[in-house]
């Protein structure tokens, strides 16, 4: 082997043309294979990082008019009652967000993002604090005990890593707060979360969250480990068993939900697991091109080599020493060629990070490692054997008769290596019409989705969230806190409005369109005695005045709100949606509804699809924000002259200099808020367009390739029927006509192998059908005109050929 890779080296450093282009072409299969592997790997492939791993459960409701796992979240009052009647797990833990969280103990103030959790919690997932301890199920009983475990990323922000942390305290509006523990680097719970958390703290069952009243708050988020004799399907038995008593018991509480048990990672990883694995296959296809390719590439070289190979064998070379031989170049050239992707998918991992949705899971996680280092060795084996075993074999049977006379061709082997090649192409052509097709698929779907009315207008609007600490828990300083918010949002309105850059400034509490978040309540009309259900309750939100202009939802009838509706009479303005459901065959503007107490509707505006263009418009409601409202502080929403987010700086600043002491969050634009919502669709179209674009130009590299080598082939022949009289766009024509018989049989394969597969993609699409004739019309226009242009460059040169220097080389 050392002989053979010493002589694979030489060979390959005296074809210098042959080595570049196939080195670009496994640079670019390999490393993009690489790339999205390591993504595919981190997200999807991975467990999750505890002891037994897949003895770690979720245990949530899931709303059955839903599809799919939704949430994965809980009430406490259901808890409470899976902790009591359950046997299958060694414990079950919950956890919840925790606002309110931010520090005040010098400079600037920090908003931490603190989790509330069951003490078990570290116990189950088995992983104990680095420095002090957990806190214990006697800090979980009235919430008196303020005792935190932090990260290790805050331990070494916000104190330096000191060994002396346990026992010392952080300041928040809430009290103070000793810290108790640090858990070990690397440690994340809940997975998966945008942002990692900072901090750990009791999670105390409010009193009226253990009674079943008419309040239903799902927000905390339960694992469970399973006992050694247990499994999945026996817990999910016993929780099925369990929630049906807590209906029978209760028949009103929530009887459109039902109890699921999933492995920790399925429920982490199992939305994005098909659309991830979608494109590890769609750039499995991209390598299989460019092995294809190289294939096609040594191939036409091999034609070059017959004299070589039959001199090795008179020689004495038996068939597997001469195999051995050309494997041993395909390898060394696979070998050289993901190194080379390696190093291109380093860069385009960073890429592909900074492109994802925000919202993957584990996207933190993604890199270059051990594991996916040693797929992109296992892959360079695989890509050296597919590429260079058909050549290997079929020079490894020469003729020495011809091989050995001067030229070394043979009409016969040169006849069964065109065909040969000729199938190859047609199979690199059949695999691009695949991913040509996925991608005007994706991008199809991604069109009509980005065309999609929102409602609003989201081009520069910047919002700015603006809340006034306060204490919730405690009646006192949750009043001061909605008092100091009455004053302080106004404030902040006329201040930025006098910001340069800036058109209008309004604000809005209960919930930004385009956020995911809303406050829903339910509605009575006068003198109707229908019963509005879940689905008939509107979304409330709380506008200043002037935010209809700023964001652009219209006035379909009456007015919006003014200045004088803050202390005035109860108005309310709905959205049409709103006004045809509970006002059917009614002028709305005039009429009384109760939302929140009985109100004058003033005007009805248009409806806005909130979460995002793949939503449906629900019914809306706006209160005019004033004294008369529960407000604990509002989202500033600000129209600007030019770009929206190059005016953050100056709105903080505006903001900070009176009222330093405020917790300011990030500052959002709709734009950006917008694109958020449509990132995983952009993400996929983005990566099937580039995967499509790699397969053409691969694609096309070998049509050009197996017509030049036809034209090669051919040049005495071509030569003896031009000075036969034969016309060169005769000539030329034969040979394009060749080429697009290539390409329409591999046009044939191709667009069956894609509509066979298009039931496949079908969940990944927004109003368009799997089988789109435009997507299939313009995929087959595209690679003719390709194979066209690929094959014109061979054509002209066959045409071009002199018969005098053609015979004379006979």
């Amino acid at each position: 082997m050392r002989s053979d890779l010493i002589n694979a080296a030489r060979a390959l450093r005296g074809a210098p043309a042959f080595t570049t282009v196939a080195l670009i072409v496994l640079t670019l299969g390999i490393g993009a294979t690489t790339a999205i592997f390591s993504v595919v790997d981190a997200v999807v492939l991975r467990n999750v990082p505890f002891d037994q791993p897949n003895r770690l459960v979720s245990v949530a409701d899931i709303d059955t008019r839903r599809e799919g796992f939704v949430g994965g979240h809980t009430t406490a009052q259901d808890y409470l009652d899976w902790v009591a009647g359950q046997s299958v797990f060694e414990g079950l833990a919950a956890v919840t967000g925790a606002g309110g969280f931010t520090v005040r103990d010098g400079g600037h103030p920090e908003d931490l993002r603190v989790t509330r959790a069951t003490s078990n919690l570290f116990g189950l997932l088995r992983v104990s604090p680095q420095r002090g301890r957990a806190f214990t199920a006697d800090h979980e009983v009235d919430g008196s005990h303020r005792v935190a475990v932090i990260s290790d990323a805050l331990w070494k922000r916000r104190f330096g890593g000191t060994h002396d942390v346990v026992g010392k305290t952080m300041t928040f509006d809430s009290g103070v707060w000793e810290v108790i523990g640090v858990m070990p680097q690397g440690f994340e719970y809940p997975i998966g979360a945008t942002r990692a958390s900072d901090m750990w703290v009791p999670y105390v069952v409010p009193p009226s969250q253990k009674v079943r009243a008419n309040s239903r708050n799902f927000g905390l988020q339960v694992v469970g480990r399973l006992k050694d004799d247990a499994s999945v399907e026996q817990a999910q038995a016993q929780m099925l068993a369990v929630q049906q008593g807590i209906k029978q018991r209760f028949p009103k509480w929530a009887p459109e939900r039902v109890v699921e048990v999933r492995t920790l990672r399925e429920s982490l990883v199992g939305k994005v697991r098909p659309w991830m694995l979608m494109l590890l296959g769609a750039v499995g296809v991209v390598l299989l091109i460019a092995c294809v390719n190289v294939a096609n590439l040594m191939l036409a070289r091999a034609t070059t080599r017959t004299r070589e190979v039959g001199i090795r064998a008179a020689l004495g070379a038996s068939r597997w020493q001469l195999v051995r031989a050309f494997l041993a170049e395909s390898l060394l050239l696979a070998a050289v060629g993901t190194a080379l992707g390696v190093i291109a998918a380093f860069w385009g991992v960073e890429i592909l990070k900074a492109a994802l949705p925000e919202s993957l899971p584990r996207a933190r996680d993604i890199g270059i490692d051990f594991r996916v280092l040693a797929i992109a060795g296992a892959t360079a084996v695989a890509t050296g054997v597919l590429s260079g075993l058909i050549p290997a074999l079929q020079l490894s049977r020469p003729n020495l008769t011809t091989a050995l006379r001067d030229g070394g061709r043979s009409l016969t082997s040169g006849v069964a290596q065109q065909r040969l090649r000729s199938a190859l192409v047609v199979a690199e052509v059949a695999l691009a019409v695949v991913l040509l097709v996925g991608a005007g698929l994706f991008l199809s779907s991604f069109i009509r989705v980005s065309s999609v009315p929102i409602g609003l207008d989201y081009e520069r609007v910047l919002t700015v969230p603006v809340y006034p600490p306060f204490v919730f828990s405690d009646v006192k300083q949750r009043e001061a806190g909605m008092a100091r918010a009455r004053i302080l949002v106004p404030q902040a309105i006329e201040r930025v409005s006098a910001l340069p850059g800036v058109v209008r400034v309004s604000a809005i509490a209960q919930g930004l369109p385009l956020s995911g978040n809303w406050s829903r309540t339910t509605v009575k009309v006068p003198g109707i005695t229908k019963e509005f259900n879940e689905e008939d309750s509107v979304d409330l939100r709380q506008v200043a005045t002037g935010y209809f202009d700023v964001t652009g939802i219209p006035v379909r009838a009456g007015r919006a709100f003014t200045d004088a509706d803050r202390t005035g009479a109860p108005v309310i303005i709905l959205n049409d949606v709103a006004a045809q459901r509970y006002l059917p065959g009614r002028d709305p503007v005039g009429a009384t509804i109760g939302i929140g107490g009985e109100r004058t509707v003033v005007g009805v505006v248009g409806s806005v699809r909130l979460g995002g263009p793949e939503s449906d418009v629900r019914p809306e409601a706006y209160e005019p924000m004033g004294a008369g409202t529960m407000m604990f502080g509002a989202d500033l929403v600000i129209k600007t002259i030019g770009p929206s987010a190059a005016m953050g700086p100056a709105v903080r600043a505006a903001i900070r200099e009176f009222a330093p002491d405020l917790t300011l969050g990030d500052t959002v634009t709709f734009d950006s808020m917008f694109a958020r919502l449509i990132a995983q669709r952009r993400f996929n179209m983005l990566l099937l367009v580039a995967f499509g674009v790699l397969g053409i130009v691969i694609t096309s590299a070998g049509i050009y390739g197996v017509m030049a080598y036809v034209v090669e082939q051919r040049t005495q022949e071509i030569g003896v029927r031009m000075a036969l009289g034969a016309q060169a766009g005769r000539v030329q024509a034969v040979v394009l006509g060749r080429a697009m018989i290539v390409v329409a049989l591999g046009l044939a394969f191709g667009l069956a192998g894609a509509y066979a597969l298009s039931g496949t993609v079908g969940a990944f699409l927004f109003h368009v059908e799997p089988a789109d004739p435009i997507v299939y019309g313009s995929t087959a226009a595209l690679l003719t005109a390709v194979g066209l242009l690929a094959a014109w460059i061979p054509s002209r040169r066959a045409a071009r050929v002199d018969p005098i220097i053609a015979l004379r080389q006979m």
